[in-house]
C-alpha cells in the first residue's frame, strides 16, 4: 500500500538529497562509522536489537532504513525469523546484498523503497528495528514514519530503535558534538576525499537532538513506548509495543 508523500525541496531532508548522500557514502560508511565511533555503533546496535524480547514467538520483522544490513547478523544469530530490510539507497542495498550472498542460511530480503511510501501490508510485522536512520527525517516526515510503524506492526508487535544523539550534559555535549561536526568530517576526507558528506552526520544529529520527540509521536499513535539512553545520552533509543 503506497501512502503519504511529503515533498521538502531544497532541504537536507529532501528524499533525493538523503538518497544521494548515502549512495555516495556507501563504499566507506561501514568502516568509517565503526572506526570513528571507536566501535560504539556496533555496541549500540547490539543493545538495540537486544531490546526485543526474542523469547516470544516472532516470525517476521522489518529493519527500517536498513542501510548495508549492519544489524542483520545480530538479529539472525540464533533467531529463526524472517527479516525484510527496507532502504531507498540503491548503493547501500548493493552493499547489503553482498552480505546476503555470504549468508545463505539467513531468511533476509531487501525492499528498495522509501519507507514513507512503502508497500508493506498492514499488521504484518512482529517487530521493527531501526538503527541510525531516524535523524534524516524532518519533524513532518517523522510523523508519517510513526504512523507507518504503527500501521505495519501486529497488535502486540515490538519496536527497538536507536539514534546518535546530543548528550544533555554540556560536559559531554561540547566535546561530543565537536567530534561529530569537526573530527569525523576530517576522517571522512581521509577515506573518501569528501569531508562535506560526513559533516552531514553531525548536522543531522544536532537538529534531531534525541529520540524524545519521536517517542511522543509513537505514543500519539497509541503505542506503549519508552526512551532509552546509551552511554550518557550519546545515543538514545525507543523500545515498546503496539
Amino acid at each position: 500500500m503506497i501512502r503519504n508523500k511529503i515533498k521538502e525541496k531544497n532541504t537536507i531532508y529532501e528524499d533525493e538529497f538523503v538518497e544521494t548522500l548515502f549512495n555516495r557514502m556507501s563504499e566507506t560508511y561501514g568502516v568509517l562509522n565503526y572506526l570513528s565511533s571507536f566501535g560504539f555503533t556496533e555496541l549500540w546496535r547490539k543493545q538495540c536489537v537486544n531490546e526485543i524480547d526474542w523469547k516470544e514467538d516472532l516470525q517476521e520483522g522489518y529493519d527500517f532504513m536498513s542501510g548495508m544490513g549492519e544489524s542483520w547478523h545480530l538479529v539472525m544469530q540464533n533467531k529463526k525469523v524472517k527479516l525484510v530490510g527496507i532502504d531507498m539507497s540503491s548503493e547501500m542495498n548493493k552493499e547489503a546484498k553482498k552480505k546476503l550472498h555470504k549468508k545463505s542460511s539467513w531468511d533476509v530480503s531487501i525492499l528498495e523503497e522509501n519507507i514513507l511510501e512503502n508497500s508493506l501490508p498492514a499488521a504484518s510485522a512482529d517487530f521493527i528495528i531501526s538503527t541510525f536512520g531516524l535523524k534524516t527525517f524532518s519533524p513532518a516526515k517523522q510523523k508519517i514514519l510513526a504512523q507507518e510503524m504503527y500501521r505495519v506492526l501486529k497488535p502486540g508487535g515490538q519496536i527497538a530503535l536507536i539514534e546518535v544523539s546530543v548528550p544533555a550534559s554540556w560536559v559531554l555535549r561540547i566535546p561530543f558534538m565537536f567530534y561529530l561536526k569537526r573530527v569525523v568530517p576530517v576522517i571522512g576526507k581521509l577515506f573518501m576525499g569528501n569531508a562535506l558528506d560526513y559533516r552531514m552526520l553531525g548536522v543531522y544529529c544536532e537538529k534531531f537532538k534525541n529520540c524524545t520527540d519521536f517517542k511522543d509521536l509513537l505514543a500519539k499513535e497509541g503505542m506503549d513506548v519508552q526512551v532509552r539512553e546509551y552511554f550518557f545520552g550519546c545515543a538514545t533509543g525507543i523500545v515498546g509495543r503496539k
